[in-house]
């Protein structure tokens, strides 16, 4: 891989922007204030459409209501313009009242806060004398990190009930201060990476961001890009599907586009086995994001997505049809997403080197960085050491908690990689606790470790919403804006904390006037299912080490290595090994993801760079009138409390 070697080659005091702004931004007092006076807004917004209405808005890279308020904010700018010039917002504040809102949408989203409340909650509530968790599983379970109290717990999953009262208020007040900590020290921690590797991915090998092409836009044009007819054509398209779609939700006798997920359905053996789920899909979003990844990516990951699907018909032929998890997807991602993650660690050990020269050694190299190495470095070992104790506390065995930490943090530097390299959606969940630890056999980790990771799931479970990308997306937009990156930091982690808790309130005040099993149709019951299912059958039946499983893990390493040598040998050779890693999780977007690089491939061979940035507009538009009109419906549904139309699934 020519970038990996290139970076392997960089230093943190080479390779500055020469395209910097000449004026430099600055966050200001006022920018920070609307950010996070927006914050609780935009909190109860999402999780209000995303818990009560199942109307996804954050499962993308590209969060949906953020790019709203800034279009809103453009809007207003124009209007400033006209009528009041001293108070026009610059670049740099438009930017930060974004920024704080991205951070706000990493935590309080489906994939995060909603699955830490549903996990909280699950085990006392559904222990009944039929399944028996009263003397299987609870006593298993850290105190400190549940809700206990039945008769006050009732309200939360029945609805029509009163949160405000003090019994129920001091239930929950203690597990949710812990959890708001650990949520606080990975968010410090990934930060504290991103300080360090920013510079080799930012400024020397300098990635392309892609999802970062339209609010950039939105933000440096203020709003002269949203003139171009190719852009409104764009937009209007995906607009108007959507318009159409959403009333048809009202009136179903109006006619329908179907753009969302549609089941593909294969009689007969042994292609029946494909539909285990097979969807295609024609998101506009999709298809304008996907139109932004490189070719090679883009191809790879579409083809490594059928190539799963085909391993199960390969499987039928092979006698393996009746073999349980066969063709071991899971322990497939386990072995590639290592095998890249230590690729990457690899290649950029020199600059690591000199990275750890300068925290040790301080020569004024990294004044210009969001904090010193030294800084950055002391506190993401401190952060790692606050991770392993948690889970220790939690039952955990020490080494153990070790071995996850550092997954955990190595697969953020991946998933951050492939944001900044591809774009893509990251659907990942191969490398948590619940699945790395079927390697070994259930009766070496124990009931302690078991119940660990199994109270982990939340917050590793699809990683489509993570936290450490949005950081180095904001220090790569603001770098190019010219702020200070120094004072990006308060209002990051302000933010965080904020979302944190705002949607911690937000998912228990829909809770107890709702009812998550009630009406709430957005209530997460699989997370419920995959954790404490699991969890007891691992307790009661447990299971065993298999070699089959390690195979499979071995094999897909190689995989990745492999790949990556044909690379970097040869420059013809079309698969990339992130399509390998991403791919397989494209359950929504594989479609959409190879229409977009046909178009691209076409576009590119035919018509070359002149022609690709005429159309460019035209897929910026396709996301942005699907994100605009997205919005709306879900604001519409959360304001009104009616269904409306869904953007995504």
């Amino acid at each position: 891989m020519t970038s990996e070697q290139q970076q392997s080659q960089a230093r943190p005091g080479d390779g500055e922007h020469t395209n910097a702004p000449t004026s430099p931004g600055r966050v200001t007092l006022r920018a920070v204030a609307i950010g996070l006076i927006l914050v609780p807004f935009n909190v109860y917004w999402v999780l209000a459409a995303e818990l009560r209405w199942y109307v996804i808005l954050t499962l993308n890279p590209l969060f949906v209501t953020p790019i709203f308020y800034l279009f809103l904010l453009v809007g207003v700018n124009a209007f400033l313009r006209k009528r009041a010039k001293r108070h026009v917002f610059t670049s740099a504040e438009l930017l930060i009242i974004y920024l704080i809102l991205v951070v706000s949408c990493t935590v309080a989203t489906h994939d995060f806060e909603i699955n830490l409340m549903t996990a909280v909650a699950w085990p006392r509530w559904f222990a009944t004398p039929s399944n028996g968790w009263d003397n299987s599983l609870l006593p298993h379970l850290p105190h400190w990190l549940f809700v206990w109290d039945k008769a006050l717990l009732a309200g939360a999953f029945t609805g029509k009930a009163q949160l405000y009262r003090p019994a129920v208020l001091a239930m929950w007040f203690a597990p949710m201060a812990f959890w708001t900590l650990f949520i606080m020290v990975i968010g410090w921690s990934f930060l504290c990476i991103n300080v360090l590797v920013r510079r080799a991915w930012v400024d020397h090998i300098r990635l392309s961001f892609p999802i970062t092409r339209l609010p950039v836009m939105l933000i440096e044009e203020q709003g002269e890009g949203l003139k171009s007819r190719t852009l409104i054509a764009g937009a209007l398209v995906a607009a108007s599907l959507d318009i159409l779609n959403g009333l048809h939700v009202w009136y179903p006798s109006l006619p329908a586009i179907p753009i969302r997920a549609t089941p593909l359905e294969f009689p007969g053996q042994p292609w029946s086995g494909l539909t285990q789920p097979f969807f295609i899909t024609f998101y506009p979003f999709a298809i304008g994001l996907s139109f932004l990844v490189p070719l090679d990516i883009s191809f790879s990951c579409w083809f490594f997505y059928l190539f799963m699907k085909l391993q199960i018909v390969a499987g039928f032929y092979l006698g393996y049809s009746n073999t349980p998890d066969f063709p071991y997807i899971s322990e497939q991602g386990i072995g590639a997403w290592y095998a890249f993650g230590f690729a990457l660690l690899f290649s950029m050990r020199k600059y690591l080197k000199e990275v750890l020269r300068v925290a040790l050694h301080p020569d004024g190299s990294d004044k210009d960085e969001p904090m010193s190495y030294r800084r950055a470095l002391i506190g993401l070992v401190v952060g790692a050491v606050l991770f392993v104790i948690f889970w220790w506390q939690a039952g955990m065995s020490p080494w153990l908690g070790l071995l996850v930490m550092f997954t955990y943090f190595m697969l953020a530097v991946c998933i951050t990689r492939v944001r900044a390299e591809a774009g893509g959606q990251h659907t990942v969940w191969d490398l948590e606790p619940m699945r790395m630890f079927r390697l070994v056999d259930s009766r070496l980790l124990g009931p302690g470790n078991l119940t660990a990771a199994a109270i982990s799931h939340w917050y590793w479970r699809l990683n489509r919403s993570h936290i450490m990308p949005g950081q180095l997306e904001a220090f790569k937009m603001a770098k190019d804006q010219g702020i200070r990156l120094r004072s990006l930091i308060a209002p990051l982690m302000v933010a965080l904390l904020l979302a944190t808790v705002v949607g911690m309130w937000a998912c228990l005040h829909i809770f107890y006037s709702d009812g998550a099993t009630s009406k709430c149709l957005g209530f997460p019951t699989w997370t419920g299912v995959e954790m404490y299912d699991g969890l007891n059958n691992s307790l009661t039946a447990g299971y065993k080490a298999t070699a089959a499983r390690w195979s499979a893990v071995g094999l897909s390493a190689l995989m990745v290595v492999v790949l990556a040598w044909l690379r970097a040998r040869f420059v013809w050779f079309p698969f990339h090994p992130l399509g390998y890693c991403i791919g397989p999780g494209l359950m929504w977007l594989w479609l959409p993801c190879l229409i977009a690089w046909v178009l691209k491939l076409v576009i590119l061979r035919y018509g070359g760079l002149k022609l690709y940035r005429r159309t460019l507009p035209f897929f910026l538009g396709l996301i942005l009138g699907d994100y605009i009109a997205g919005a709306l419906w879900s604001l519409i549904g959360v304001v009104v409390h009616v269904p409306v139309y869904e953007l995504f699934h």
